[in-house]
This record gives C-alpha cells, structure tokens and sequence, in this order.
C-alpha cells in the first residue's frame, strides 16, 4: 500500500508491478523445483539400482579375490543375490544366499521391472528365486562372462544393460 506524500487523506492499496513479478518469479522457481524432483523418479532409481548392483558385484568380486572363496551371482525375474558354497558334509556342498549387508539378496519388484540374463548369446530362463548359481566370481577376479537387461515389466525395450565381462569388468550403459 502507498500513499501520497502531497495527498494524505487518499491513500491507494494495491501491489506495485515489481512486487508482482518477484511473487511470480518465487513460483515459477517453486514449480521448476518441484517438476525436476518429481519427474523421471522411476528411471532414476532403476538407474541407481543399477549402478548399486555393479558397485555390490565389483565388491563380491574383490572379496572372492581376497579370500581365495569362490563366490556367485543368481538371478531371477525381479532380483539377485550373492551366493557362497556351502559344504554340507565331506561329499556334499552347495549354494546359499549370503544375508549380510551388503551383498543380502535383493529384489527390484518395487520398481516394477524385470531382469533378463543372457550367457553366450542365450537367453536364460529365469524364475521366482535366486538361489542358483549363473555368474561365478573366482579367486583370480575373474568373472562368468553376461549380460544383464533391466526392463519395465513386460516391457518390449530394455532400459539398461550392464555387461561383465571376464577380466571382471561391469559396464552399465543406458539403452533409451
């Protein structure tokens, strides 16, 4: 509200144009904020689910180097876990799921997709559980050749694609 210095009694109410645009100016950067923050969330936590797994496989590929113990990776629809050989007697060994942190199984229903692998240029059937082993990490850091496709639940398209590769090497790249 302003008021005229030569007119006391009249005063006029109201908000100058200056006022007016740096209320707008706030908004529009309020609603910038919030459009960024909020679009593209599915993508961008498949994108650091992604980069998650390649840090966790790099870390299970280090600690098989370490230890001498050979370690694994399973795979299924909407998850993986790291697996460890298990001796059940003299004879008998096999696959269990390691449960600490980090390398605990992990599943990515939430973010409604669904993991294809491919080993030699063959697609390999994947079911409900993790529990069998499909990339092997031996005392050398060297690692069973895939490739692995996140995609949007029957989705058409691949979204990422991580490839390791023998030397141990994973790349993540992104398709779309």
């Amino acid at each position: 509200m302003t008021c005229a210095a030569d007119r006391p009694l009249r005063c006029e109410r109201g908000f100058t144009l200056f006022e007016l645009l740096v209320v707008l100016l706030i908004l529009g950067l309020v609603a910038g904020f919030a459009v960024l923050s909020v679009g593209g969330t599915a993508s961008r936590q498949m994108e650091q689910e992604a980069r998650r797994f390649v840090e966790l496989a790099g870390l299970a590929r280090d600690e098989a180097l370490l230890t001498g113990q050979v370690r694994a990776l399973g795979f299924s629809r909407d998850g993986y876990a790291f697996l460890q050989q298990v001796f059940l007697d003299d004879e008998r060994l096999t696959w269990l799921p390691l449960e600490r942190a980090p390398l605990q199984p992990r599943s990515m229903q939430r973010l409604g997709v669904e993991l294809r692998l491919r080993q030699d240029g063959r697609l390999v059937p994947l079911d409900d559980r993790a529990d069998q082993p499909q990339v092997l990490f031996n005392g050398a850091g060297e690692l069973t050749p895939f490739e692995l496709e996140i995609r949007s639940e029957g989705g058409a398209r691949a979204m990422l694609r991580i490839t390791g590769q023998r030397d141990g090497r994973l790349v993540q790249e992104r398709l779309q």
